[in-house]
């Protein structure tokens, strides 16, 4: 490692709590960078999960956890507003089905959310059913969480990032780290690419990797392990809040949300996994996810699935959020083992980090930080609707795709606009779509839909003699 690109913070990691700190990051003066392995970033955990902003109310009373979530419970707003982010606030509903529920609603749940902070009112059978007329009838009562919401995660990810980049990060996309050396005042890094990177501060925000990270310098202080959630989103229904079943010690059980994209999500499982790209859904597993759906909203049973996917979390050997120094050198800050609250949490991890780096590094603040007004800016006159599901526009797309850090990839498209995201799942879309992209200079043969070599398209037809196309 001779000739290094040199930053103050290397952040390693371009999912939502990556690019949470790396927006924190450049509120001070220096200079700033992400490392993400994938062509884009939000491609790992942020991009398959509930999208749900919880309130922290059953997290475990006194850890990191709970302390940061209670904090992000004051910055979202102002988050929301600066960037711009689809978010309702639906709030939701814990069911009690069974007279155990009510005793655990009551002698756990409620006790630990006035333990956070948070009050919860106790719902009568009638009250439950007066809110919400679609849920299980034999419902027994329950509890309304008022603050509890919905997001849209991809959007969140993306704006975190490009209004850092906005302040002057520097992302790095399709560099996966291989070689880490921490010194005592210095981190020496090779990526895949065999570029060299330095800085006098690594933060290790590598989501499901950040334990194998943590071993190319050495410290094997934690590991982290996959849980797998499989999903179904279903077409528009009536429910019009989060339905909760009452949680057990694995899991949050299986939800049935609204999204800001329209429609419903039914899940997630929680299955630990052995392999860390484990992204299978299987007929048990949606099975389940029905199963589980219908026994709080019957409804659910019959509803037309648009498509199906699964997700991982990082499950940490430890018992709370990982963030403290590596035990190889002090220049080498883990934030890691952040399992599913990462995005509800990632206001305050970003705010808390970037402190422990001020710290550190003795940063001052800058007096110049900007936020954008608007991620996105269609042209007036390209308004014909490409996406029909979502009626989202050629202005918009091109938009996006003429923007300083155009999506590489289909998956990525569609996390930026919503486009193929609707009931057709790109059927009727995607000819258009990658018209624009051919338009705009890109070969559809070379655009993967996600990952490198994974393009949809495998060759032209040739058009008989005579024709044109």
């Amino acid at each position: 490692m001779e000739t290094h690109l040199q930053f103050d913070v290397l952040v390693i990691g371009g999912g939502v709590v990556g690019c949470a700190i790396l927006r924190e990051l450049t509120r001070y003066q220096a200079s700033v960078a992400l490392l993400e392995r994938n062509p884009d970033i939000c491609e790992g955990t942020s991009k398959a999960n509930s999208a749900i902003v919880h309130t922290g109310f059953d997290a475990p009373p006194g850890s990191l956890e709970a302390h940061l979530l209670a904090q992000a419970r004051d910055l979202w707003p102002s988050v929301i507003a600066d960037l711009c982010i689809p978010y309702m606030r639906t709030g939701a509903l814990m069911l009690a089905l069974t007279p155990d529920d009510l005793l655990t609603i009551e002698h756990e749940v409620i006790p630990r959310a006035e333990r956070n902070g948070l009050a919860l009112e106790l719902l009568a059978r009638e009250d439950v059913l007066e809110r919400a007329p679609y849920v299980n009838s034999a419902v027994l009562g329950g509890i309304l969480i008022e603050g509890e919401a919905v997001i849209d995660p991809f959007w969140t990810t993306r704006a975190y990032c490009e209004n850092a980049a906005l302040n002057g990060a520097v992302i790095f996309t399709g560099e996966g780290v291989t070689e880490l050396r921490v010194a005592e005042d210095r981190v020496l890094l090779r990526t895949d690419s065999g570029r060299d990177f330095s800085a006098s501060l690594v933060i290790n925000a590598a989501g499901l990797w950040s334990d194998e990270i943590a071993r190319l310098a050495g410290d094997h202080s934690f590991t982290i392990s996959p849980r797998k959630g499989q999903f179904i989103v279903v077409e528009d229904h009536e429910v019009a809040q989060i339905i909760l079943p009452v949680p057990s010690k694995v899991s949050k059980g299986i939800l049935v949300t609204p999204t800001v994209f329209g429609g419903l999500l039914l899940g997630p499982t929680a299955e630990d996994v052995d392999e860390k790209t484990d992204l299978d859904t299987t007929v048990e597993g949606l099975h389940s996810v029905r199963e589980g759906a219908a026994k709080s909203v019957p409804g659910m049973a019959q509803a037309e699935s648009v498509r199906q996917f699964a997700g991982l979390r990082a499950v940490g050997s430890e018992s709370d959020y990982i963030i403290r120094a590596s035990t190889a050198g002090r220049r080498l800050l883990h934030v890691a083992g952040i399992r599913s609250t990462g995005l509800s949490a990632s206001p305050a991890i970003g705010r808390y980090v970037g402190e422990l780096a001020r710290a550190e590094l003795e940063l001052v603040e800058r007096v110049d930080f900007q936020t954008p007004g608007s991620l996105v800016e269609t042209s007036p006159d390209e308004g014909d609707v490409i996406c029909l599901c979502r009626s989202i526009s050629r202005g918009e797309i091109l938009a996006v795709l003429r923007s300083p850090r155009p999506p590489g990839s289909l998956d990525s498209l569609k996390r930026h606009t919503g486009a193929m995201l609707g009931d057709c799942q790109g059927n009727l879309c995607l000819p258009h779509i990658l018209d624009l992209f051919q338009q705009l200079g890109r070969d559809p043969l070379s655009l993967p839909k996600h990952l490198l070599q994974s393009c949809p398209l495998v060759a032209r037809l040739a058009h008989p003699a005579g024709q044109e196309g």
